[in-house]
């Protein structure tokens, strides 16, 4: 390979990655943010138990994970909003790179969903959803999946 043409696969590369990079950016920004926190507060757990919902999702969002989270959230608002409001379920967003001893607690190397029933602080078991991604684009299977994992949770208490 001459130096004319090692120039202009360099240029072609740079050019690439600055294009990349700006639509990365801007899908970034683009992205829908959901609402911080969570539905209840730790006090309002009981002491007979109560399901923690977690989306785990990476310190990045992409649309899909965003996506992920948004569905979670609008299950739990449609479906389990008395289980909300007294505290038996919990709902909680985690950044699983930020917090590796969660990543680690659940096993977990992409976004997800985590589900895990409590009695007290004791748990005995957990289920981490890792179907979501193949379900983001059909919401009434993403619901199904997930709101049985979430009853299931439930039953055990």
């Amino acid at each position: 390979m001459n130096k004319e043409t090692l120039r202009i696969w360099t240029a072609r590369l740079l050019i690439g990655f600055v294009v990349f990079t700006i639509g990365f950016s801007v899908g970034r920004k683009s992205a829908p943010l959901p609402e911080p926190g969570t539905f209840a507060t730790e006090a309002a757990t009981t002491e007979v138990g109560h399901v923690r919902v977690y989306a785990a999702h990476m310190t990045f969002r992409c649309p899909e994970c965003t996506q992920i989270e948004l569905l979670t959230r609008e299950l739990l608002q449609q479906e389990f909003q008395d289980e909300l409001a007294d505290g038996t379920i919990l709902f909680q967003t985690v950044d699983y790179m930020r917090d590796r001893a969660f990543a680690r607690r659940y096993n977990i190397s992409s976004s997800t969903v985590v589900v895990v029933p409590l009695r007290g602080e004791k748990q005995d078991d957990f289920q981490r959803l890792d179907e979501v991604w193949t379900k983001i684009h059909n919401r009434d299977d993403f619901f199904a999946y997930v709101r049985s994992a979430i009853q299931t949770s439930l039953d055990t208490l």
